[in-house]
């Protein structure tokens, strides 16, 4: 079992969402904020580094899903009730999105080193 400390470890859903929460925010007036919730452009461009945005969604689909919450940031919870919703009338399960969520990997590509937690 000591070969799998030396393996990789592989991100979760959770683990990315928060790495994507934090990615490309605007600046605030408070140093070093870690943000716990995401806003739509950040899901848009989990969604394109996927290669699902204007392939199997559109900016429409995300829009509309994202707007019957009411809020302007989601936590993880609701994200993934927003996942359920998008692939509604899809050719997609929830399961297979959240795969390929997990397969686009971290914000900007596979070039960044980050570390799980």
């Amino acid at each position: 079992m000591a070969d799998d400390d030396d393996k990789p470890k592989r991100h979760t859903l959770q683990s990315l969402f928060h790495l994507y929460c934090n990615y490309i925010v605007i600046p605030s007036d408070l140093d070093n904020e870690v943000h716990d919730s995401i806003v739509l452009s950040q899901i848009d461009m989990w969604l394109e580094q996927a290669k699902l945005l204007k392939t199997v969604f559109s900016l429409t689909d995300t829009g509309l899903a994202y707007m019957k919450f009411r809020k302007w940031r989601l936590d993880f919870k609701e994200f993934q009730e927003f996942l359920e919703l998008i692939v509604v009338g899809k050719e997609l399960t929830v399961v297979d999105l959240k795969d390929m969520l997990i397969e686009a990997g971290v914000p900007g590509g596979a070039g960044e080193v980050v570390v799980v937690k």
